[in-house]
Formats: C-alpha cells, structure tokens, sequence
C-alpha cells in the first residue's frame, strides 16, 4: 500500500474513531421513535466494459504485429459506440436512482500523433474516449445527474498502434468510482483509496517486472443522518491466487472499518467457486443478492467482450455486500435482459450492441438503528429477512425483472465531497503468473478491463523482446 493510501486511511481511522466516542457500542438515547426507525439506501455495482477483446494481445510476435494489434483493438473500441452505451447505461441509472454507485472500469482512452512507440513514458493527452465523463453527461441530460464522489486509478500503460496506416500511441486508463445521486439525502464527509500489495507480476526483459495494480475506494457518509461506509473494489480477473490474496487484504482493510459498511464491486469471484474471494469476503459480510432474491440466479458477467454476441452470461461475479445493522429488501439487475441492447450506428454501419459485458446490480437497502461490532457480523446474520438455500441461488430460475420494468486525468487521491439534498444549501461548483487453465474466473469468459491489465504486461514483455532482438 502507498504512504498516501496510507495516509488516507489513517485519516479516515482517525475520523472514524472520534465518531465512535459519541456512538460507538454506547448510542446515546435519541429517543424510541428514532431507535426504531431504518433509513433506506439504495446502491448499485456497474462495470462499464471496455468493448474489445484483448486475448489477441497473447499472439503477439512482432512489432509490426502489436502495432496492427492495438490499432485493430482501438477501433473495435471505437465500434463499441462508448457514448451510446454510457448513454444507456445512465438511463438504467435514472430510472433504478440508486443512492451510491459504485463503477469499475471507467476507461480513459487517450492518444498520441504522431506516436512515438511509447518510449516517452506515459504522454499521450489526446482524449478519444472518457466513459466516466461521457456517462456522467448523459446522467445529466436525463435529469438524474450524479456528482463525481471519489476515483481510483488503477492500470495505465500506453503502446505503439496503427491506426489507418497512421503511427500511433494509445493509452489505457483503468477507473474505479463512486457516484452519488446529486439530489439524494447523502452526505460524503470523507473519502481515500488504497493498492492492494498483491498484483499480477508479469516479468518485462531481464531485470524489471510489470505490477498489475488493483485496488478500492471508501467513502464515509451519511444517508439521512445515519451513518454508512461504502467501499468499492475491482479483484484480479487473470490470476485466482492474486485474487484470493487481494480478498484477504481488503477483508483486513474491512475489519479496520466500524459500524455499517457496504461493499460493491465486481470481484470476479461468485458463489460458485469454491474457497475463493467470494467466500473470503462472505465470512464477514452478507451477500444482498441471496437475502433478497434467494429465488433467482442472478446472473452478471460475461457477454462477448465486443458486445454484439447473443445473450450468454452464467455467472455472477458483481456483488453488493453488507453487514452491522444493514440488510437487503429488494435487489434486481440492470442491464440484464434483451430489452437493454441498444441500436445504434457507429461509422455509417448499423449495431446492435450490449450496454456492457457485464449486468449491473441494484439493491435496496436498510439502515438499522442498531449498529453491532464487524467482528461479530455473521455471513447472513445481519437482519435477514430472506431464507436463503444453496449457492445464494444461483441454481434456480433466472430473474425475470429487468431495469426500470421494476423499479481530464483523475488521480487516485482522496476526495471529499458533499451531496446535499434540494432542501440544503448549495454548495460552490509475490504474485502468480496468469491463469491457468485449472484456475476459476472470468478472464476466458469476458476479456475486458480486467484481462487488459494482465494483457498489457504481456505486451510490455513482448516489446522489451522486440527491442532486444532489433526486430
């Protein structure tokens, strides 16, 4: 972990512990009429998908052919009709109106002409595709717009392209974010990031490694004056053993948090496997899916990664997460059923495409008065009002609700920002190599974002190799 992660979350601790001399296991009499009543959040989990396959990365054997590789890959972005698919996915957004929305890749695609093979370091600014900004905007245009709470940057790398006979750099950035609902009851009074210490560690030449970096966000906040932490993660999608590892590091970072927490994200892990991240994180925490839709597989991950492929995802990967006095009363996807493919026409050429690879998760939840200790919250204990049976359910019938039928550079440092309710006043504007074929996950299902960080070590190998041999 980084001193500055370091830093915020000592920050963050700090805060934390001052709250908790005036509330902690002793809550002050305020009254029976306020001990008795819940406050209700709503949260979601989106991947945004990146919209190309990367396993062609894999192939690569000479320059020529990784210039031509990322070129093809850029353009397949490009088919992707990113501000169509952030413009639907904002309008799930709006018509479900979660409270917190916690995003994983948020890509950043940025280029450089002419290119210089990426020798330079990390230089290319021309912005070609911003998905946070773009889903954002069209946030706005809907009238629901949602303020910006809090951003980790994760992989950032950049390669030589071809791109029309035209030499080019292209630069991927990685984002993980928060996104608060501008006119919902929440207050964030506090934010930071962390990096895990476990990464995919590719070896890049003779004498240096390339680090694939993960990690998560938190924020602190209120929700009709009652206190909640909310944390958002993106776990290693090509490595099993990293993942398991990153799980163990950010179920210590889970411990160090008191009172009500809610986790988000896509862990590419689920109930059906076995001994994996997924039920290192559920030992502690409730899953919101099986308390509230025991009944439904509840399916999220994965589409073909270009998303033009029929419908085809049986597993569920992306969770909502909760424990110490909140409990799930309502969950549903978005994004899910075949009424969510949009039309659209990206250079003269009619699509019809997936809004991501992934479906989102929408959940509801309670916020109880009583606030018990983290280390005594049992998987399913906290106020579960759902009987629950197998794998969360995830063998039984597939939902059938879906969507609204029911219902510039970012850093990674911490932010604080406030969302105020209309009623306020305004505020001013050691790690294992790649999966292996006995390993479980999802980098064969759906080679998004998440394989692209593995992807582009592997290419930094390659190019290090070309160099060497002057190919």
């Amino acid at each position: 972990m980084s001193p500055r992660d370091t830093f915020a979350l000592s920050r963050r601790s700090v805060l934390r512990a001052g709250a908790a001399a005036g509330l902690g296991l002793t809550v002050p009499s305020v009254g029976a009429a306020d001990q008795s009543r819940s406050t209700e959040l709503t949260v979601a989990t989106r991947n945004l998908g990146l919209g190309a396959n990367l396993f062609a990365l894999f192939l690569v054997e000479s320059s020529d052919e990784l210039a031509r590789t990322i070129g093809d890959l850029y353009m397949d972005i490009e088919r992707s009709a990113p501000s169509a698919r952030m413009r639907a996915i904002a309008d799930e957004l709006a018509r479900t109106r979660p409270d917190v929305v916690g995003v994983q890749e948020a890509a950043l695609i940025r280029t450089e002409t002419p290119g210089d093979g990426g020798e330079d370091g990390l230089d290319a600014e021309a912005v070609s595709f911003d998905f946070l900004d773009e889903l954002t905007a069209a946030l706005d245009e809907t009238g629901t717009p949602y303020e910006v709470a809090q951003v980790k940057t994760t992989a950032d790398a950049e390669f030589p392209g071809l791109v029309d006979d035209e030499r080019i750099d292209v630069r991927l950035t990685d984002r993980d974010v928060f996104l608060v609902r501008s006119d919902a009851d929440v207050t964030v009074s506090d934010s930071s990031a962390g990096t895990f210490d476990e990464a995919l560690e590719i070896p890049v030449g003779d004498d240096r490694t390339f680090r694939v970096e993960r990690g998560y966000g938190v924020i602190s906040a209120t929700a009709d004056g009652r206190e909640f932490t909310a944390v958002n993660t993106h776990l290693e999608a090509s490595s099993e053993s990293v993942r398991g590892s990153q799980a163990d590091e950010l179920a210590s970072v889970l411990d160090d948090i008191d009172g009500r927490t809610v986790l988000l994200g896509d862990l590419n892990d689920g109930p059906a496997y076995k001994n994996g991240a997924y039920e290192t994180l559920t030992s502690n925490l409730a899953d919101a899916w099986k308390q509230a839709r025991s009944d439904a597989d509840g399916f999220t991950c994965c589409r073909s990664a270009t998303l033009d492929g029929e419908e085809s995802m049986p597993k569920r990967v992306d969770h909502v997460l909760v424990r110490s006095g909140v409990a799930a009363t309502d969950a549903k996807l978005i994004g899910a059923g075949a009424e969510s493919r949009l039309h659209t026409t990206v250079n003269g050429s009619s699509r019809t495409l997936w809004p991501s690879d992934h479906a989102g998760v929408v959940a509801t939840l309670e916020l109880g008065s009583g606030v018990s200790s983290a280390a005594n919250t049992e998987t399913g204990a906290v106020a579960e009002t759902t009987a629950t049976g197998g794998n969360g359910g995830d063998s039984t019938a597939t939902p059938s609700d879906e969507d609204a039928s029911t219902a510039d550079d970012q850093s990674n440092e911490s932010h604080s920002t406030t969302i105020r309710s209309p009623s306020s006043p305004s505020p001013s504007p050691s790690a294992s190599p790649a999966s292996s074929p006995g390993e479980s996950g999802t980098a064969t299902e759906s080679p998004g974002f998440g394989p692209l960080v593995g992807a582009l070590g592997v290419l930094a190998g390659v190019a290090e190799r070309l160099r060497r041999r002057g190919d």
